[in-house]
């Protein structure tokens, strides 16, 4: 379905969504968008940034199933920093 807002470019060129739009799309302050261009088209899209502990949990289980141990971790980094 297609949808058309009008908005207004700010001094500082900052562009508010509209309320109605917001609410449809459940888009709330803190929320992260990416910004698209296609020509002379700019296209928002609303991006479900993952919770720090989602990511390190993915993490811990990638180290779990590469065998990689916290030591080796440790290691990894103080041998980056000598260097």
């Amino acid at each position: 379905m297609l949808n058309v807002a009008l908005t207004k470019i700010t001094r500082k060129f900052q562009v508010t969504i509209p309320k109605d739009v917001r609410e449809n799309l459940s888009i709330a302050e803190g929320d992260y968008m990416a910004v698209v261009t296609n020509g002379d088209e700019i296209i928002l899209k609303k991006v479900d940034m993952p919770s720090w502990e989602k990511i390190f949990k993915r993490g811990e289980e990638s180290a779990k199933r590469m065998k990689i141990s916290p030591e080796d971790v440790i290691e990894a980094v103080k041998t980056v920093r000598s260097e």
